[in-house]
């Protein structure tokens, strides 16, 4: 049964090489995720630091520069080490760029080739044996260059302790899979609430979410245009032309929570984001997040969040 909600032991620590020219879509697309998530939770759970080969500054393909905290050999152990190169990725592959990757990866858990450093991760041996993709530009080179990697044509490729992503725009689907895989379902349908614009007039042919279950995409949409005036589990179930446990049961295949929790999580979402970014009163909060009285979501934001609103607010 899938996770709805975990709280890692420990906070999970990334890393993010950039080379020269690197993409700030890619980068974006998986930092904007774990920032956003932070805020999700009750305490940090995703620290991050920037990194270049030689620790000297590197600019984006944008042209927009970036002062790193060191060099690759000076990083410590890490669950995640994300490289990231776009333009230039023949000129990176050095022999001592080999060497620095073989060295780095025994120090991550997992290593991440975003847009072309696939290239530079095969280069050092890295994807032997392994799945992987690559921006699809160059696909067709990687594959030639690299026979002793099982190339596909994919977004995101995961094999082993190796992820490997097409381009800037499957980066966020990286991001949303890392931050899946360690806080549970809740966090996907936070974060996809929080970055995808709804379509207000045909949800049908456009969800605002991914799930896998269509049914499931409807009744999110749903549930976010009623924070304000709840709809009961009977009524939900019947705007969606099905049987209440029906809808349970979908939403436990996929989320492992019935839909009641679903909803009550979405709601508290939406009041912790007006609580950290509005300066509304905790009663306004409260109604526009479908709670009878501040004291109720107070309760209730105390006990996902670990502090009241008014606390959390003054941090």
């Amino acid at each position: 049964m899938p996770i709805w909600t975990n709280i890692p032991e420990r906070p999970i620590n990334i890393s993010f090489l950039l080379f020269d020219q690197f993409s700030n879509n890619s980068l974006g697309n998986c930092l904007e995720p774990l920032r956003a998530c932070n805020s999700f939770v009750s305490v940090p759970i995703f620290q991050w630091q920037f990194l270049t080969i030689d620790g000297q500054p590197v600019q984006s393909s944008s042209g927009s520069p970036i002062l790193p905290e060191g060099a690759l050999a000076d990083m410590d152990r890490c669950d995640y080490l994300l490289v990231n190169s776009s333009y230039d990725y023949e000129k990176h592959d050095t022999p001592k760029a080999r060497i620095a990757f073989q060295k780095a990866a025994k120090r991550a858990n997992t290593v991440v080739g975003l847009d072309t450093a696939a290239w530079l991760l095969a280069a050092a041996g890295l994807l032997t044996g392994k799945k992987a993709t690559i921006h699809w530009d160059v696909f067709e080179s990687f594959e030639e260059n690299f026979p002793s990697v099982n190339a596909e044509r994919k977004r995101v490729i995961e094999d082993g302790n190796r992820i490997t992503c097409a381009g800037a725009m499957s980066s966020f689907d990286l991001s949303l899979s890392i931050i899946t895989k360690h806080l549970g379902q809740s966090s996907k349908v936070d974060l996809e609430a929080f970055f995808m614009h709804q379509n207000t007039t045909q949800f049908v042919d456009t969800p605002l979410h991914k799930a896998r279950d269509p049914l499931l995409n409807k009744a999110l949409y749903l549930m976010h245009s009623h924070l304000e005036n709840p709809l009961s589990r009977t009524s939900l179930a019947r705007k969606l032309s099905c049987q209440a446990k029906t809808l349970d049961r979908h939403s436990i295949a996929e989320f492992g929570v019935p839909i009641g929790q679903v909803y009550r999580h979405i709601r508290l979402s939406a009041a912790q984001q007006l609580v950290t970014s509005t300066s509304l009163s905790i009663l306004e909060i409260s109604l526009r997040a479908g709670f009878q009285n501040p004291s109720a979501m107070t309760r209730a934001y105390k006990a996902r969040f670990g502090k009241t609103p008014s606390q959390n607010r003054h941090l």
